[in-house]
């Protein structure tokens, strides 16, 4: 019989053969654009997409084009590390008169960094989620992961009450007033 393992070792180990961990930290990494570039090139210059391993970036005029052309090394070694791997390979600027919002991602004294204890799961919920999970074996894998769909719901329902939306592109929750999070959403031409 072999030896019993924490149940988040496979947890990790079953996020991670799905891709969701490696997209947590794509993501992740794009939400720190303001530390990655700075400040005052946050301003002037917003991701606008990824496709594969190229990242589109909007930028204000071409005069900041050619100098985060420049620059572009620097900022793809500090969003790769961020990442945790070489996820970004390359960076294509262009001119966009208006610039995507920039992403909230400090939180405030009023936006509380926990989901609160209010928000709860109806029996049906609760039920669907037994449902779905009545195959896992063994029991206590099963319960880890009934807890964690369990979180992962309310925090879905919370979000949605503070009025955020889910993208239809890449599922994350984002709370910007357009159809799409500013990774997926792609500027007309």
């Amino acid at each position: 019989m072999s030896e019993l393992e924490p149940i988040g070792v496979g947890l990790r180990r079953v996020l991670a053969r799905w891709g969701v961990e490696r997209r947590l930290r794509i993501h992740g990494a794009l939400q720190k654009w303001h530390t990655v570039v700075g400040d005052a090139i946050a301003r002037i210059a917003r991701p606008l997409r990824l496709e594969d391993d190229t990242l589109w970036v909007a930028v204000v005029n071409s005069t900041w084009l050619q100098e985060l052309h420049f620059q572009q090394k620097v900022i793809l070694e500090r969003l790769n590390t961020l990442a945790g791997e070489q996820a970004f390979k390359h960076l294509r600027f262009v001119v966009r008169s208006q610039l995507p919002q920039a992403p909230q991602v400090v939180a405030t004294p009023e936006t509380p960094t926990h989901i609160p204890d209010t928000v709860q799961l109806t029996s049906s919920e609760r039920a669907e989620i037994a449902e779905q999970l009545a195959g896992v074996e063994p029991p206590e894998l099963r319960r880890a992961l009934q807890l964690a769909r369990e979180a992962s719901l309310r925090y879905q329902k919370w979000r949605a009450q503070q009025g955020w939306r889910r993208c239809p592109g890449c599922d994350c929750y984002y709370d910007e007033p357009e159809p799409l999070c500013f990774i997926c959403r792609k500027q007309a031409p």
